[in-house]
């Protein structure tokens, strides 16, 4: 029960702080800085949903142009489906090309294994994603029927419901 009472009085010494620093600095406020208060916050509140508006307008315009055949679309960006067939994962090789063995530098290497590694697994883990669905989506249709056609035999055999 002390620590509830102990709870209760620190806050009421937050909020008479917050209350008392509150004051004072209103009581420091002169006309001009009320003023220049009332013009940014009434600036705001009247520009906010233009801004808001030629925002949607860009990103409607971004949306709208065609794309490069390089170039990945930005509604594509979370989309794992869009992107199937588009990345390729190099492969794991320790044989460097020339330019870069005369260069002498094994700089970044096992990042780039590593890297290549996390995206392999990745797009792996997708696809085992995606065909455990499809085999699910397959296994409710073929259960469907099934039910289906167990329904036809129940009624031709009993007679329909009435």
């Amino acid at each position: 029960m002390t620590s509830l009472t102990a709870f209760t009085d620190q806050f009421d010494i937050y909020a008479k702080n917050v209350g008392d620093q509150l004051k004072s600095t209103y009581k420091r406020l002169t006309a001009p800085d009320y003023i220049r208060l009332i013009v940014i916050v009434g600036a705001y509140a009247l520009l906010r949903p233009y801004l808001v508006q030629l925002g949607g307008r860009f990103q409607a315009k971004d949306h709208e142009r065609e794309l490069d055949p390089n170039e990945v679309s930005s509604m594509a960006a979370t989309d794992s489906k869009s992107l199937k067939g588009k990345v390729h994962v190099p492969e794991d090789t320790d044989s460097e090309s020339e330019d870069e063995a005369k260069k002498g530098t094994d700089w970044g290497k096992k990042a780039r294994r590593r890297q290549r590694k996390m995206v392999r697994d990745l797009l792996a883990a997708d696809e085992k994603r995606m065909k455990e669905d499809e085999e699910a989506l397959s296994d409710k249709e073929i259960e469907e029927f099934l039910l289906e056609d167990e329904n036809w035999l129940v009624e031709t055999i009993t007679g329909p419901k009435s």
